[in-house]
């Protein structure tokens, strides 16, 4: 049986297929993710979804799908974006067994038809599945290109809010990532030459430019678009952020840049450790899972701030596989619920 996990992000759509033998055996797995801007480009899907399933697509069984991209802003509310999002999904993939994560396990897409929100930002429900198998008791932290999540897992269970809005007011979703965040939404003034220094509130800098100025992602890393449609070299990154404080190369020094993106830096930990210390006063675990986009440890060193045993995800599966965890854990869902209770995919991936 092969089976494929898809991740339908508003900017990266990943994938995994796992080929399972009849004796419960992983016979093979292939990871892929394609950078898709859905608010702009969400008419691409079929031909994204086509390139990631490409020569398995006669073979594949099953897909499981969970999604996030139903928020992009070029869908005027979150029903009608998982409506599009599953209906392009069941074009292409209209011969297979098709399962969608939801809040309530997986379900038909007749029951998406009917209950769309039920699979909006469902996409945790799919890492929680995965995670599980590390940590029985645990908060998953997973900072991702756009968003960290901070999942609370007890018993095996996650007991994370389930609406955006309602894990947003919880600290389990923190809108902060290694790539797309505008740098405005994490500090409102910066010191430059000890004067406390307001930013300018224009989408002139990612947080992908200070990550790479400070050795945390390397440019290939550097997946998304860059405000300016320019390079994403280091003296191009530099550039930008120069702008956040409406300057240029030739009127700030290399040096105050530098400290410029340290400072960025301190204040996004800052943020992911807001929502942390919410989680864990909520439920009173002391220990991480932690997973991280880039070398950053942005969840690690938040996490060591409030003395909290780590766990760090490297340990059991690949950084390729750790990218695309929500895929798998999807897939997981479907394992448990056709296939075995007792065939922990991430102990193979």
């Amino acid at each position: 049986m092969k089976i494929m996990g898809l991740d339908i992000g508003g900017a990266n759509t990943d994938c995994a297929i796992i080929e399972i033998n009849d004796e419960k055996q992983i016979k093979s797995i292939k990871k892929s993710k394609e950078y898709l801007p859905m608010w702009i480009e969400n008419d691409k899907l079929p031909e994204c979804l086509l390139k990631l399933s490409q020569d398995d697509l006669d073979s594949i069984d099953v897909v499981c799908v969970t999604m996030t991209a139903e928020l992009a802003d070029s869908y005027e509310s979150k029903t009608e974006g998982v409506l599009d999002i599953s209906k392009k999904v069941m074009n292409i993939f209209n011969d297979k067994i098709v399962k969608f994560v939801t809040f309530d396990g997986l379900k038909s897409y007749d029951d998406i038809l009917e209950n769309p929100l039920n699979a909006a930002a469902a996409n945790w429900v799919g890492t929680s599945n995965a995670i599980k198998y590390i940590k029985n008791n645990c908060i998953f932290m997973d900072m991702g290109t756009t968003t960290t999540d901070i999942i609370p897992i007890i018993n095996k269970q996650n007991i994370a809010k389930h609406t955006d809005v309602e894990r947003l007011g919880s600290g389990e979703l923190v809108y902060t990532g290694m790539l797309r965040t505008n740098i405005a939404t994490i500090v409102h003034s910066i010191p430059i030459y000890n004067i406390d220094t307001s930013v300018s509130s224009e989408l002139f800098t990612i947080t992908a430019d200070i990550h790479r100025i400070l050795g945390n992602i390397t440019q290939e890393e550097y997946t998304c678009n860059t405000p300016d449609n320019k390079d994403k070299d280091i003296v191009s990154c530099k550039r930008r952020l120069s702008r956040l404080v409406c300057a240029d190369l030739d009127s700030l020094t290399d040096e105050t840049i530098n400290n410029m993106a340290q400072y960025i830096y301190k204040k996004q930990v800052n943020q992911v450790l807001t929502g942390l210390i919410k989680v864990v006063e909520k439920t009173g675990l002391d220990t991480v899972v932690i997973s991280d986009f880039g070398h950053g440890n942005i969840c690690k060193n938040a996490a060591k701030q409030l003395g909290l045993n780590i766990i760090n995800i490297d340990e059991y599966i690949s950084k390729e596989a750790t990218s695309i965890i929500t895929t798998i854990g999807a897939i997981q869902m479907y394992v448990e619920e056709y296939i075995s209770q007792d065939f922990p995919l991430i102990q193979y991936i």
